[in-house]
């Protein structure tokens, strides 16, 4: 019991919950939120996912532990603060990672072909790509496309290039915006950081001037993608214009409580902590769902 406790806390399940949501996108996005057989497919692909992830994060955490150390938060996690050997970690992660596997396999060959490419691309970041400036973010970034794409192939869903695109480039902003906020709490110079070694190649003003940029063109992406002839066929709507206010409104929430909360370096932390961006977050979806359906 004293060795669970540390582990399932290392599996970082609160925070994974989020990024999975995006699992959820297609079904959403394809209209079949009403369809138990999709719904049912979305969550079981959330949770077998969410045990992958998991993993990934421990054998990250094993790696990490001496430069997680340094950090205010992150060395009080079980592997760095000393609570869960690492022996043991990887060990159970191992086990618990083939199981989930081997499960995964027989739910749907394509999640598993999909989650096999997502733990070697999170492998080689663990292990070089984190060290390598700007791609860091990137790679952050295709895990969530990868996250959309079992969305797809769980529920035989053909996904719009525009969707992949919008993931993408607003997984860019969340990624760059932790990156900035780790850099602003530790208030040291990029000479000193030690918890990520690609913040000492980052400063403030470069992301600042990447998350602008960022911001630019996934605004601009969703509003083609609203306006797009082809989307308005398939919802049979041209009105999902109505819903771009709010996206704006989520973004520069999003920003105020970057530049004037320090928050951001957690993304489920807003949106646990924030009504205005959660409620806005529900109005969206509610307000897409009614202009979809009526």
């Amino acid at each position: 019991m004293s060795v669970l406790i540390p582990f399932i806390k290392s599996l970082r399940f609160k925070q994974q919950w989020v990024k999975n949501i995006f699992i959820f996108a297609p079904m959403i996005f394809g209209l079949h939120f009403f369809q138990f057989r999709y719904v049912k497919n979305g969550i079981i692909a959330f949770i077998l996912f969410g045990f992958v992830t998991g993993c990934i994060y421990i054998f990250n955490d094993c790696v990490d532990k001496n430069s997680d150390r340094f950090h205010p938060v992150k060395s009080q996690r079980p592997i760095a603060s000393g609570s869960l050997k690492v022996k043991t970690a990887i060990i159970g992660a191992l086990i618990l990672l083939i199981l989930d596997l081997i499960l995964i396999y027989r739910f749907n060959v394509d999640f598993f072909l999909i989650s096999i490419i997502y733990i070697a691309i999170n492998l080689l970041y663990t292990f070089y790509l984190k060290k390598v400036v700007i791609l860091d973010v990137l790679i952050i970034a295709i895990g969530f496309v990868l996250r959309v794409l079992i969305g797809g192939v769980v529920d035989n869903i053909k996904l719009s290039p525009w969707i992949l695109i919008m993931t993408f480039l607003i997984s860019i902003f969340l990624g760059l915006v932790k990156r900035r906020q780790e850099m602003v709490k530790l208030n040291v110079s990029p000479a000193e950081v030690n918890t990520r070694k690609t913040l000492k190649q980052y400063n403030i003003s470069l992301l600042d001037q990447l998350i602008s940029v960022t911001i630019a063109t996934t605004l601009i992406s969703y509003i083609m993608y609203v306006l797009n002839p082809g989307i308005q066929q398939k919802f049979d709507t041209e009105k999902l214009f109505f819903t771009i206010p709010f996206v704006v409104f989520g973004i520069f929430r999003y920003l105020y409580l970057v530049y004037t909360k320090e928050k951001g370096e957690s993304p489920e932390e807003v949106f646990f902590s924030d009504l205005p961006f959660s409620l806005n977050i529900v109005l969206w979806v509610i307000v897409f769902i009614l202009l979809i359906c009526y």
